[in-house]
């Protein structure tokens, strides 16, 4: 198949080797968002006083239009060593608790987690959602007009291990459980929604669990705001039931590189192929892939989230980071993505919907380089606003 030819060549590519190598520790010249309120209010500032501490903590409440679904966003990171910092790779736990006035509630918690000289890797994806969220059909079948409010409330348990094999390369298993209730939905159009027809009228509670096998090589320093490296996750899941009880798989890839192009300043060239494909039986309207449901929702500037869905997902993106001042304040990125779902029930990648945008940074907290993330993409009839405080990849 012609998306699985890509993504060799797309791997191949990944594994080839960068110009320089950035420090990712913080530097004596940078400065951050605490700095400034140092200044300000002159307060005694702990992390001033010892910059070497191993945790990190990062706190943003603020209003924000995303996606065109006004509300609030908490977003909460904080990054620690289980080891010595020179052996083991950087930590991180978020929780950003959204709240719309669409009636949207998500509380999400991700973690990324390595213990002491990295021996074993743990990825985490906890939440609860009351998700009220719009459709615009499957596949080929996508309109750029509502085809109606898809409504439901969601409880989420993902958790991956991974041992450490050789160098970064190591291999685990995941458990993976969705359970969807109270699902309804308001139609806008005459006739069947795809929901409708895809599901057979069926709005019954599901349960959907599954076992995965994920191979996983990191070689980032940092992951909330990587400056080199390479990322590379492959999963392969096999799950208990699906539409008429019938079992279904599915395969995760995801590769990212980051290029640096100065070794004292912040200019980074990142790269990401995205992949995700259900086969082998009929997974639940709500397990098929589709665009901003990756396991980080970070995927589709650009787009509403849940634009696109289909069997099968391909996404590209390319990202130009770097500083505005000379301490790293502030920063820009530039970025450009384009993806295709599917044609349902094959692999045929026909129609692609590409996006452009642009975003601002400032630094949030210098200690683990995290940046407050401001992104603002556009694509033909759709945009998003988004706003977070780790990079989007």
């Amino acid at each position: 198949m012609k998306g699985e030819k890509s993504l060799i060549v797309l791997f191949f590519f990944f594994l080839m080797p960068f110009c320089y190598s950035q420090n990712d520790s913080v530097t004596n010249n940078k400065k951050d968002i605490l700095d400034v309120l140092y200044k300000l209010f002159h307060k005694n500032d702990s992390l001033r006083i010892n910059p070497d501490k191993k945790v990190a903590f990062s706190l943003l409440p603020v209003p924000i239009d995303a996606n065109k679904s006004a509300g609030l966003v908490v977003s909460f990171l904080t990054t620690f060593y289980l080891g010595d910092s020179n052996t083991t790779k950087m930590s991180q736990v978020s929780f950003s608790p959204y709240f719309s006035f669409t009636k949207q509630y998500v509380f999400p918690i991700q973690s990324y987690i390595y213990t002491k000289d990295n021996n074993w890797n743990f990825i985490g994806d906890y939440r609860f959602m009351i998700y009220p969220q719009d459709t615009y059909g499957l596949g080929g079948h996508n309109t750029d007009k509502k085809m109606s409010t898809l409504d439901y409330q969601q409880w989420r348990f993902y958790q991956f291990a991974t041992r450490k094999v050789i160098g970064d390369f190591r291999l685990g298993l995941g458990l993976l459980l969705d359970n969807y209730q109270n699902i309804s939905e308001d139609s806008y159009i005459d006739d069947q929604t795809d929901y409708v027809k895809y599901m057979d009228g069926d709005f019954s509670n599901e349960n959907s669990f599954g076992v995965a096998v994920q191979g996983l090589y990191d070689s980032r320093k940092n992951n909330v705001n990587p400056e080199q490296g390479i990322y590379v996750e492959a999963d392969y899941r096999m799950n208990t039931s699906g539409v008429d009880g019938k079992k279904w798989n599915s395969i995760y890839f995801d590769a990212r590189k980051y290029h640096s192009f100065n070794k004292y300043k912040h200019r980074v060239l990142a790269y990401r192929a995205f992949y995700w494909s259900t086969f082998g039986g009929k997974p639940h309207y709500l397990d098929l892939p589709s665009i901003g449901w990756d396991r980080d929702g970070k995927t589709g500037r650009g787009f509403t989230r849940n634009r696109f869905r289909s069997n099968a997902l391909i996404y590209f993106e390319t990202e130009y980071r770097t500083d505005i001042t000379k301490n790293g304040f502030i920063g820009a990125v530039f970025f450009t993505n384009i993806s295709s779902v599917s044609k349902l029930d094959t692999y045929d990648f026909r129609k692609w919907n590409p996006a452009v945008g642009t975003g601002l940074r400032i630094k949030w907290n210098k200690q683990n380089n995290s940046n407050l993330v401001l992104d603002f993409g556009v694509s033909k009839n759709d945009w998003s606003l988004r706003l977070g405080l780790a990079e989007n990849f």
